[in-house]
């Protein structure tokens, strides 16, 4: 059986960042290790760095150490394209050793503004991660849709600005997820996966994160296709309790599958008390591995090394 490189996503043990003071970036890094991950995917977003866990030279070098100790790859994740923020983010990258930084927009305004200043930042921006050696990803992240994607990488035409393909993301711009790879195919060198529900409450649509093999994403389907383009890392991100509007700019909800609707109320775990949400988000983990296992398995490939 073929070997696939898989990481874990921070966002994965959220809930355990928030809740839980000795749950920290090592003790994440320990953990990602016990389950057999091969590297983990850091969320570097807002005051502190989010789960990072430090803003300082002394701070970055100690999880490089670590990293290296423990024989585990990294990514960082930051959010805002802007060029003074993205490029702060490329040097922490550096410094802590990890070989990509995943962005996606902040911006505001009409889809063609949105799309003219990511492009902007992003061409101004590849001639220093060439110069780190630290590759930028674009992640369709529930605000472009594959097309915009793939119009905003074909513009800046850099080896080192690529995107970052999350199986659910489009379903927030009303797009169906094959039709999203499909668009982003050429420009692919990283994942997220994950799984979600559409759900319809207070006359609105959302998508609700919920554990790997519980949604209603083609995930199958998904990782065989992303594993056939000669995708070779990818990365784990247990969404159990997350919840994000479906933006009503982009017409109806396609008529595939994974936009089943369920009408029941979003189920946040940030509202739920400490020692419930803990304990959800690890269930939904555990359970959500498995099922991982097991598709990947039918596909041919091992992902985690235990």
């Amino acid at each position: 059986m073929k070997s696939l490189e898989c990481h874990i996503h921070s966002y994965s043990l959220h809930n355990h960042f928030i809740n839980l003071p000795e749950y920290d970036v090592f003790r994440f890094i320990d953990h990602a290790k016990e389950m057999g991950f091969s590297g983990v995917n850091i969320s570097a977003n807002g005051p502190g760095y989010r789960n990072l866990g430090g803003d300082t030279q002394e701070h970055f070098a100690k999880v490089k150490s670590y990293l290296i100790d423990t024989g585990m790859a990294c990514e960082l994740d930051t959010s805002d394209t802007r060029v003074e923020h993205l490029g702060e983010l490329l040097r922490v990258a550096k410094a802590i050793g990890a070989g990509t930084v995943r962005v996606y927009t902040r911006y505001q305004g009409r889809v063609g503004e949105l799309v003219k200043w990511t492009i902007a930042d992003l061409k101004a921006l590849a001639p220093l991660a060439e110069e780190l050696a630290v590759q930028i990803v674009l992640e369709n992240h529930e605000d472009f849709t594959g097309m915009q994607i793939c119009e905003i990488l074909d513009a800046v035409d850099s080896p080192w600005v690529k995107a970052l393909y999350d199986y659910g993301n489009s379903q927030n711009v009303a797009e169906d997820p094959i039709h999203a790879l499909e668009a982003m195919r050429p420009h692919v060198t990283r994942i997220h996966m994950k799984d979600h529900i559409v759900i319809k409450h207070d006359d609105r649509y959302w998508t609700q994160g919920v554990a790997i093999g519980e949604g209603t994403l083609p995930f199958t389907e998904l990782t065989r296709r992303l594993i056939d383009m000669g995708l070779t890392r990818l990365c784990f991100e247990n969404s159990w309790g997350y919840v994000a509007p479906i933006s009503d700019q982009h017409g109806p909800l396609p008529s595939t599958d994974c936009f089943k609707v369920f009408e029941q109320a979003p189920m946040v775990a940030l509202k739920m008390p400490a020692e419930q949400a803990v304990a959800g988000e690890l269930k939904a983990l555990q359970d959500g591995l498995l099922h991982f296992q097991r598709i990947c398995a039918g596909l041919g490939y091992k992902v985690l090394h235990t």
